[in-house]
């Protein structure tokens, strides 16, 4: 299991999952897949001017942040338009229908944050090896 990654080591995927996203590419950077992540999902995300989602279906079960890192985003939420240039932070509440779009001229490079809602006591850490962190002189 690798805790710390680079972008340019990761796999870049089309992304036409049949879930409204249309015209992108996704690096999967923090998963359940990728590094057995608990519930987090972080997600890179690339659209070319004129990408866009439609008909995305609304996340009940799940909070979702956006940031965009690159390029400008137009995103709508409960159809309010808002526009979302490098910097600027997103989040979209669950239960919040959504979509976004590239109206630039550039690329958009965005980050995807999901994170479920739990319902009751957290569980107890899973068993994993704990690898030391270097110049970590704890213990």
């Amino acid at each position: 299991m690798n805790t710390v990654v680079r972008l340019e080591d990761l796999e870049r995927k089309e992304l036409r999952d049949g879930m409204g996203h249309v015209e992108g590419e996704i690096w999967e950077v923090f998963t359940k897949n990728t590094v057995a992540t608990e519930a987090l999902r972080l997600l890179v995300q690339w659209y070319p001017p004129g990408g866009y989602t439609r008909n995305h279906p609304v996340h009940n079960d799940f909070e979702q942040a956006y940031y965009v890192v690159s390029g400008t985003m137009t995103v709508f939420l409960n159809d309010e338009r808002y526009t979302a240039p490098a910097g600027t932070f997103v989040f979209i509440p669950r239960g919040t229908p959504h979509y976004h779009q590239n109206d630039g001229e550039e690329p958009m490079v965005f980050l995807t944050i999901n994170v479920p809602i739990r319902d009751g006591d957290v569980p107890p850490l899973p068993d994993r090896e704990q690898a030391a962190v270097p110049g970590d002189n704890a213990g």
